[in-house]
């Protein structure tokens, strides 16, 4: 079978490149004998759509297997469309990377590895199987967040929660969106912290504003997100949906007072 795998040389001796976009060439290997393909990305690394053209070029070449540091999940996504498989977090040489593979794979070829795919039931049970494994993962920073939700209640005054939110709609998305964006978390926990808002008479636009800002912006997060995606492409991603979160609150509110 065919495998495909980024590469910041042209040889097997090349380490495995950490992001498929960014990958100066792209070696398709013949697991069999160890043959190659070295295919040149046609895009510069840091020039936009080198992602989407690195994908075109897998695509034509008919493999099985990427293996890849890193991949977006959208581009993840049309591999698997097209029955091609995706490992991520791989590194050393392209030489170690595939033979690192087959030692896991041993005997597997191209017409068996797409037979065996699971079929729809299985991937559904599969699916099921993760979402309970996150729901308990998920259970105890869930308890954590009802817990401080009680402790705040208990510590912080209604008299002083309005204090900081004045009523003023614009004021008010701009706190929440101040106070969703310190951290990031689960959509449930902000489910949480927003109703315990609503109960304290702060405004729907505070929460509605927290609500967008705890799942879009993250600022906690941002180191890891520069590390895994880039400095230039995380920051104005953050900014961009720090920004978005106040006109999205006002008029999620606006719509909510004047449809029935």
């Amino acid at each position: 079978m065919k495998i495909a795998v980024p590469a910041t040389g042209p040889n097997l001796d090349a380490p495995v490149a950490l992001k498929l976009g960014i990958a100066p060439y792209l070696l398709i290997i013949d697991t069999e004998t160890m043959a190659f393909e070295v295919l040149k990305a046609a895009l510069d690394s840091t020039g936009s759509g080198a992602g989407i053209q690195s994908l075109t070029l897998i695509l034509e070449q008919d493999v099985c297997t990427i293996l890849v540091g890193f991949i977006s999940p959208g581009i993840a996504a049309t591999l698997a469309d097209n029955d091609i498989d995706v490992v991520t977090r791989v590194t050393g040489t392209t030489r170690e990377a595939v033979e690192g593979f087959l030692a896991g794979r041993s005997g597997i070829n191209k017409k068996q590895g797409i037979a065996s795919r699971p079929l729809s039931s299985i991937r559904i049970i599969e699916a099921l199987k993760k979402a309970v494994n996150q729901f308990w993962t998920m259970a105890p920073v869930l308890l954590g967040v009802i817990l401080l939700t009680g402790l705040f209640q208990g510590l912080v005054s209604k008299k002083l929660i309005l204090t900081v939110f004045q009523h003023h709609q614009l004021l008010d998305a701009l706190a929440g969106t101040l106070a969703g964006s310190i951290l990031a978390g689960n959509p449930i926990n902000s489910y949480v912290i927003g109703e315990t808002l609503l109960e304290m008479d702060v405004s729907l636009y505070v929460v509605t504003a927290f609500v967008f800002a705890w799942v879009n912006v993250g600022i906690i997060q941002l180191p890891v997100e520069i590390s895994a995606l880039g400095c230039r492409y995380a920051v104005t991603r953050t900014m961009a949906a720090f920004l978005l979160c106040i006109p999205m609150a006002l008029l999620t509110v606006f719509f909510v007072g004047v449809l029935p």
